[in-house]
């Protein structure tokens, strides 16, 4: 029986915040920009913020509209690597296969230790306890036969929830679910397969592999296949590569800014997406923007830790492009670069070798 566990932490960034300063719990916390200077993006919200409709890559100051009342600050990187170095340190003493799949999630192939899905339950009760115990930051605990499903699980009942979907119940449990809830789906991918009449994964798994491949590309069989409950994905190796990078030519040139962070989301999702499947992390980024009259910008940054979460590189994309608001954009691209494979604890040989050939 394959155990594959996703461990997701919930709010990381203001949750590390809170742990910090208790006095700020059971108020609205907001991550990001600084709302009195109209400039940036929401990084992320506590779930009291949530409540006010505020989410990852909002503009700040819409953000500050809907709760000027919140607590708004700015991230402090090092903190948040620091309890994520250390809970990441106590999910290796779980599984020893292991991939840290960004600075707040983490898989573990548990097959070793859970024979059982009735004993799943308790084995993700106990990391979420161990976790909080030690380092006070809530997590939410997905645990199925792969991957994909694993992590559609930890997100179904966050804040501190734990799901589990055995084999016998899998199509049960995916067919039901939205088509956003699987990993890369973002806004615009929504809308194609909503467009299409696919609005949930059974309508997925219903539909033609060749009609998805035309709508959406590799990305569209891939779909089909969790849809269908096939991800053979290891927790452990995949091939390193040195850049990634998407772009997005708009039919019209436009300065809608709405429709110019959706459009970054997208990306976002998409490339993360893409480094999910390749284990491998991102920590610099670099946003292209052509504007009217192929005048042609760049502009990087790099953090002080790799991730490869689309909240991180959305709400990131979103602020560097402030200084090109108001002005009409014919093209956006992000391209990610200072990649690294995260390294399990303990990877198979054979596995290694046989995804070297791939």
């Amino acid at each position: 029986m394959r155990t594959i566990v996703h461990v997701d932490m919930d709010a990381f960034y203001a949750a590390c915040e809170i742990r910090e300063n208790p006095q700020l719990r059971g108020i609205p916390v907001i991550i990001g920009g600084d709302p009195l200077k109209g400039r940036g993006v929401v990084t992320t919200c506590s779930y009291e913020a949530r409540e006010y409709g505020i989410h990852s890559a909002m503009p700040i100051v819409q953000a500050y509209e809907r709760c000027p009342h919140g607590i708004y600050l700015r991230p402090h990187f090092s903190l948040y690597s620091t309890i994520s170095n250390n809970i990441m340190e106590i999910l290796k003493e779980f599984s020893d296969v292991f991939q840290r799949a960004s600075i707040d999630e983490a898989y573990l192939d548990a097959s070793r230790r859970v024979f059982h899905y009735e004993n799943a339950y308790v084995f993700g009760k106990t990391i979420r306890d161990t976790i909080f115990e030690r380092e006070g930051i809530s997590c939410s605990v997905g645990i199925a036969p792969n991957k994909s499903v694993a992590k559609i699980a930890s997100d179904l009942e966050k804040p501190g929830g734990i799901t589990v979907v055995s084999e016998e119940d899998l199509f049960s449990f995916l067919r039901p679910l939205p088509v956003e809830k699987i990993s890369g789906v973002g806004k615009k991918t929504k809308e194609i397969l909503n467009q299409n009449a696919i609005k949930t994964i059974k309508d997925l798994e219903m539909a033609e592999v060749r009609t998805l491949t035309r709508l959406l590309g590799k990305s569209g069989k891939w779909l089909w296949l969790v849809a269908h409950g096939k991800d053979d994905r290891p927790v452990g190796y995949r091939g390193i590569i040195k850049s990634m990078g998407k772009e997005h030519t708009f039919s019209r040139d436009t300065k809608n800014i709405q429709d110019i962070h959706a459009t970054l989301a997208w990306i976002a999702d998409r490339l993360m997406d893409r480094l999910e499947k390749r284990n491998t992390a991102f920590k610099t980024v670099t946003l292209k923007v052509r504007l009217k009259g192929f005048e042609t910008h760049t502009k990087s940054k790099t953090l002080p830790f790799h991730t490869h979460s689309s909240e991180i590189l959305s709400s990131l994309a979103c602020e560097m492009f402030e200084q090109f608001r108001g002005r009409y954009v014919r093209l956006i691209g992000i391209r990610l670069t200072n990649l690294k494979r995260e390294k399990t604890r303990q990877e198979d040989l054979s596995t290694w070798l046989q995804c070297s050939q791939q």
